[in-house]
Parts: structure tokens; C-alpha cells; sequence
């Protein structure tokens, strides 16, 4: 890798637990931690950058980052970005009402999420309806203009438990496997990100938490 490499621009999104998301030390996650066991085998200085949900592929695509620490991997961003290995193994799960449960007719998941399409393959009878983030997705099925959100297994339980502490019954099942991965723009340097990969393989990372 040339010298102006060894500084790192990664961007993360800022509310995902437990992959990624902002502490009051920084950046923290599984996700974080893989990733700086891999930086440091390399000698990269890290520079983590906090963004949004729907902001992270442009922020990669605009050169705001030089990476993205994980990402869903999904057929539509493969052909918006340039996916590592995965790191991760989760899925994505329904979350409904412990008070209100009713027949499924309309789910809810973020647009710029993974699971837009997945949902609407899983649930062909369902209407699938869009929202910004996690907690607008459960306060849509909260207000009962939704039945179910369609969420991350392992985040949106922790989100659903902070935002809206009982109201929710966690799901046990995922009806869609998700790998999270490390993403680069399409206009990249190959030697970077092949070296990312390669440390990352040595490791064995995947894990399903």
C-alpha cells in the first residue's frame, strides 16, 4: 500500500448495535473491533467517521469515507459499491406488538436497508411500506400504521428495547439471512482493500452473535 494509505477514512453507521455504532469513547461494535484487529496488523491509523443509515453509500461514493466498516451485503448495492468478505452473519426478523397481535398485511422496513426486497419476497400478500431508520419503523407499527417491521435481528432487539421498552415481542426466528461486509466505492485502490481482505481471511472473523 502507498503512504497516504495508512491513514483510513471509515465510515460507520452511528446507531446499529451490536455491529457498529457511537460511544461515549467512540466508535464501538463487533464490527469496530474486527475491523481495528485488522487495521492494526496493517499499521493503518483509523479515522472513524459517524453517518446515517441512508447516508453511508453516499458518503462512499462521494469520497466523505474511504470505507464503509459494514454493510448488508444485497444484489441492488453490488451494484452501487464494491463488497469485502463478509464479517458477520445475522438476518433480518419481524417485530410486532406484544398487545396487537393481528394478521400480517403491512410490514414496514427502512428504504435504504437491506430487506426491501427480501420482505417482499418473504411476504408476496403483504403490502411493504418504507421508513427513514429503525425507530421510525417501530413507531409506525406502534401508531398501527403498520403491522410489523422488518428489522435486523440482533439490532432492531436492542433498538426495540431502548425506544420502546415491553412494547415489542422479539422475534426467535430470522426469515433472511443478511452478511455484513466492509464496502469500498466503485473507484478504489485495489491493493488497499486487498490487503484488508487478506488479513481479514487470515483472522476467520464471521461470526453470528
Amino acid at each position: 500500500m502507498h503512504e497516504q494509505e495508512l491513514r483510513v477514512r471509515v465510515g460507520y453507521q452511528e446507531d446499529f448495535p451490536p455491529f457498529v455504532g457511537s460511544g461515549p469513547a467512540g466508535p464501538q461494535g463487533l464490527a469496530v473491533d474486527i475491523l481495528t484487529a485488522a487495521f492494526e496488523k496493517l499499521g493503518i491509523d483509523a479515522g472513524w467517521v459517524h453517518l446515517s443509515l441512508a447516508g453511508q453509500i453516499p458518503a462512499l461514493r462521494n469520497g466523505d469515507v474511504d470505507m464503509l466498516a459494514c454493510l448488508g451485503v444485497t444484489a441492488e448495492r453490488q451494484n452501487e459499491v464494491v463488497f469485502g468478505e463478509p464479517i458477520i452473519q445475522t438476518g433480518g426478523a419481524l417485530f410486532t406488538l406484544q398487545e396487537r397481535p393481528t394478521e400480517l398485511a403491512r410490514i414496514v422496513t427502512p428504504s435504504t436497508g437491506p430487506l426491501v426486497a427480501a420482505t417482499q419476497a418473504a411476504y408476496p400478500t403483504c403490502s411493504v411500506l418504507e421508513a427513514d431508520n429503525y425507530p421510525h419503523a417501530l413507531s409506525l407499527v406502534i401508531e398501527g400504521r403498520a403491522d410489523a417491521a422488518a428489522l435486523n435481528f440482533h439490532v432492531g432487539s436492542q433498538i426495540a428495547e431502548r425506544e420502546f421498552p415491553q412494547r415489542f415481542t422479539l422475534p426467535d426466528t430470522t426469515f433472511h439471512t443478511v452478511h455484513l461486509a466492509p464496502a469500498w466505492a466503485p473507484s478504489h485502490d485495489d491493493a488497499f482493500r486487498n490487503a484488508i481482505t487478506g488479513v481479514l481471511a487470515a483472522m476467520r472473523p464471521l461470526k453470528n452473535p
